[in-house]
């Protein structure tokens, strides 16, 4: 989504936010592509009479593109847009137990991916499935749901949700698909989910209807999230919608969720940072990884990215995989890769795990300018309806971008600009990647690549030291 190459405008999304996008009307007409308004059959069951559920879901999509944070602003706002209804309607809304948002969201994406094949195509045609988690603070221990959990970046333990997305690169932009929140701690003897007895007690406990879509989600809380990305998977899957990869990071890559994904789909390929010791049988002959790393047979240095990398086609458990060993400067941690795409060459494999970084930007961009999770309703059905509604505000900024970028404003769908053609957002964040591990190489610095790489997204603030290509680099030669 970011349509210039250079790195100090990496948080470009933000003109989308300046007056003159202040456009509510605009996003408004922009919701009519969807023709959601002619089928009023997926809101008939949720809604009998008053206000139109479409009338409502609009006004709610808009909101934050017109600079109203919740509907108790909407209210208070004397240059807010016209209203149907009261604050209530609003919220009866968000709670209704009919309502299932994870088809919303999904029908959302579909029609998102048939406008967007009205476009130029993209020069890269790969469409990634992704998935990562996240985590959502919450101040109030009263909210439904949320527990003890802990943060990886700054290893400490806080109260909120890990929230798990599925997004989907197509080439061009970033868009997400569906979303499941998780609590830890569920096995704590002493305090479960880490909470005290009372703190526990006072929760607010919704009743639900048995059989409802917010039943289910509820449900997931408890469930493991490698199980869960078998079921978003399985969604995708059924609605057609074209994957050539799937992406994890380490925390979720083990050759069962291989097998599973796979058995849901034997076309698409998996690849995942691994870091499990396993036996991998080349030739017959069984080589932990470990020793690979050790024999360094093979060693080779891509110029491309700065990695010394080794690669190997074996088996791990019976599944045929291509592994790559990699790590930055000779003296570097070492770092698996595993693809079941074994005719990947290793910087290809690179470009392709690197659109990975996406989802993270995702994160930083909605959470700080659209409130993901800002959410402070007690009702955890509410949770789910607020994130729902944050994730299409996204994708309809990706629509807008499209629209805009990549064509002319009096051939919408038609007529292409090349000179509109930029930098696709993985090849920026790879530029950004390759020229910080380079300094921290230079410097001697020792780290993980992983944690490195997500800190680095969260805090993109910083990037507009990275003006120039070289000049960072050659100034910390001459620090060093």
């Amino acid at each position: 989504m970011l349509r210039n190459k250079d790195i100090s405008k990496i948080k470009e999304i933000e003109t989308f936010f300046t007056n003159s996008w202040l456009q509510p009307e605009f996003f408004s007409k922009q919701l009519e592509l969807f023709h959601f308004s002619k089928t009023s059959r997926i809101f008939s069951s949720i809604k009998k009479s008053g206000v139109p559920v479409w009338n409502l879901l609009k006004l709610l999509f808009i909101l934050p593109f017109a600079n109203i944070q919740n509907i108790h602003s909407l209210y208070n706002n004397t240059m807010a847009p016209a209203t149907d209804g009261q604050k209530d309607t609003y919220y009866r809304l968000l709670s209704n137990q009919k309502i299932n948002w994870r088809n919303i969201l999904l029908l959302f994406v579909k029609r998102y991916l048939q406008l967007d094949n009205k476009f130029s195509p993209c020069e890269d045609q790969t469409k990634c499935l992704i998935f990562d988690d996240t985590d959502i603070p919450k101040t109030g221990k009263t909210i439904e749901g949320v527990s003890k959990i802990h943060n990886h970046v700054s290893q400490r333990f806080i109260f909120g949700y890990k929230l798990l997305v599925a997004g989907y690169w197509n080439g061009a932009v970033f868009i997400p698909v569906d979303f499941s929140f998780h609590r830890e701690n569920r096995n704590n003897k002493t305090k479960k989910y880490g909470l005290s007895k009372k703190e526990y007690r006072n929760q607010k406990k919704t009743s639900r209807i048995k059989g409802q879509p917010v039943t289910a989600r509820f449900k997931e809380l408890n469930r493991k999230k490698n199980e869960v990305i078998i079921q978003m998977f399985r969604r995708v899957n059924q609605r057609k919608i074209e994957v050539n990869y799937i992406l994890i990071d380490s925390w979720f890559t083990t050759i069962s969720l291989i097998n599973k994904l796979l058995s849901v789909n034997k076309s698409v390929h998996v690849i995942g940072m691994y870091k499990y010791n396993s036996k991998l049988t080349i030739n017959n002959q069984e080589r932990t990884i470990k020793q690979l790393r050790k024999s360094k047979k093979g060693l080779k240095r891509s110029r491309k990215t700065g990695f010394y990398h080794m690669s190997y086609i074996g088996t791990i458990d019976g599944v045929l995989v291509k592994v790559f060993l990699a790590r930055k400067g000779k003296n570097g941690n070492w770092h698996t890769i595993i693809s079941t795409d074994t005719s990947l060459s290793f910087n290809k494999m690179m470009e392709l795990y690197n659109i990975r970084w996406s989802i993270e930007v995702f994160f930083k961009e909605a959470k700080q300018l659209l409130g993901l999770g800002k959410s402070q309703s007690t009702n955890f059905d509410v949770q789910v309806a607020q994130m729902t509604i944050t994730m299409i505000q996204y994708l309809l900024i990706s629509l807008k971008y499209r629209m805009e970028a990549y064509e002319t404003i009096g051939g919408l769908f038609k007529d292409v600009k090349q000179d509109y053609i930029e930098y696709k957002l993985n090849e920026r964040i790879m530029l950004v990647i390759v020229q910080l591990l380079a300094v921290l190489e230079i410097l001697g610095v020792e780290f993980d690549y992983e944690l490195t790489i997500s800190n680095l997204i969260s805090y993109t603030d910083n990037f507009n030291l990275l003006k120039e290509e070289s000049s960072l680099i050659n100034n910390c030669k001459l620090a060093s």
